[in-house]
């Protein structure tokens, strides 16, 4: 929308979009004026309550004539299930709203899934993992712009409007790029994980993982948050992942999750653990908090991208008994890496919640 074609000022100000006599008036005006060339309705404008939201709405998402319904009913899919395909992968459910391209495509992909290959139950478990984990990536993605870049620019007196035209230029440019590395981080971590040991249970339900997990924490992180301020406490968290992530990686491990304070990880060799189990306490040894680490071994049920099992619940227990800057590893992991050439420092039995009677447990070192 051209401004020859525009609203006028009058028009706004008697839908009660514009006051001519606030403060901010003419930058409301022109931001205004951006969300409508932008191809945001009148209506848009007036049901928002952040325009820079809209803006950004309107530049990522371009929709298409069709409706979300209208797309789903064309695969064959009853609303009532593509809702709950679409909810579990994180898409606004709503049937009258025209749907976009990548939209489209994705109630198709979801819709051949469920009807050729997986099946619906399995189809929404993979639809919210998807789901899950795309949330997370935009959650960091906006965070870290609105920190390195949106609060530096409007501290040293940069317009909103232009900080808003910004954004979406940023988005038209950089963003399709950025999906471009999530496509070739996914086929990379494909090919990883195909090459990986499993089998089935018995029952052929479930995939299973010979792996040795570990959990590392950070000590004391409860008492921290009392005493630290909020850019300390930032720099514990993000040193800590940071750490963590490049040890694990250097180490020939996997990250599973992380939970705030704390990180699971999993290999495929023992003695692969141990040395990451190791490097970790060593490589927390400048940082504002100490780590502590736990690790069992054994057969692993693998379910949405996660790991249960009896031994993922022992190296819990194990990393929550262990001295700060220490690895407690169980009795199997010290059988299954004796020839690695660590030390394995027998600890007095411990009494381990959900266990009848003591466990035997090893102090590792190198």
């Amino acid at each position: 929308m051209s401004d020859a074609t525009a609203p006028d000022p009058e028009d706004l100000e008697h839908l009660g979009l514009y006051d001519p006599a606030a403060p901010d008036a003419a930058e409301r005006l022109e931001l205004i004026r951006y969300v409508l060339a932008a191809g945001a309705s009148v209506d848009d404008v007036a049901c928002t309550t952040n325009l820079g939201e809209l803006a950004l709405d309107r530049t990522l998402r371009v929709r298409g004539e069709r409706t979300m319904a209208e797309v789903a009913a064309e695969c064959g899919l009853e609303w009532d299930v593509a809702l709950r395909l679409l909810g579990a992968a994180g898409l606004v459910p709503d049937p009258s709203q025209p749907a976009t391209a990548g939209e489209a495509d994705a109630i198709r992909l979801l819709a051949t899934a469920r009807r050729e290959y997986l099946g619906e139950e399995a189809t929404i478990q993979l639809a919210r993992v998807t789901g899950h984990a795309m949330a997370r990536v935009a959650e960091t993605l906006v965070g870290v712009f609105r920190l390195r870049m949106e609060v530096p620019r409007r501290d040293a007196g940069t317009r909103y409007v232009d900080v808003v035209k910004e954004y979406a230029e940023l988005a038209r440019t950089l963003l399709p790029v950025f999906v471009g590395t999530l496509d070739a981080a996914l086929r990379r971590q494909i090919v990883a994980v195909a090459e990986r040991m499993w089998w089935v249970d018995e029952d052929r339900s479930a995939v299973m993982l010979p792996r040795t997990v570990g959990f590392v924490d950070l000590v004391g992180y409860t008492a921290s948050t009392s005493r630290l301020t909020v850019r300390e406490l930032t720099r514990v968290l993000v040193d800590f992942d940071t750490r963590t992530a490049d040890v694990v990686a250097a180490g020939n491990g996997q990250i599973v999750k992380t939970i705030g304070d704390e990180a699971m990880f999993v290999t495929e060799d023992p003695v692969d653990a141990c040395r990451i189990a190791l490097d970790l306490v060593d490589a927390a040894g400048d940082a504002l908090a100490p780590v502590r680490v736990g690790l069992a071994v054994g057969e692993m049920v693998s379910v949405l991208g996660d790991i249960y099992g009896p031994d993922v619940n022992l190296a819990a227990r194990l990393v929550a008994e262990a001295r700060p800057a220490s690895a407690l590893v169980s009795a199997d992991v010290r059988t299954a890496a004796q020839h690695g050439g660590f030390r394995f420092e027998a600890v007095a039995p411990l009494q381990l919640k959900g266990y009848p009677g003591p466990v035997t447990a090893f102090r590792l070192g190198r």
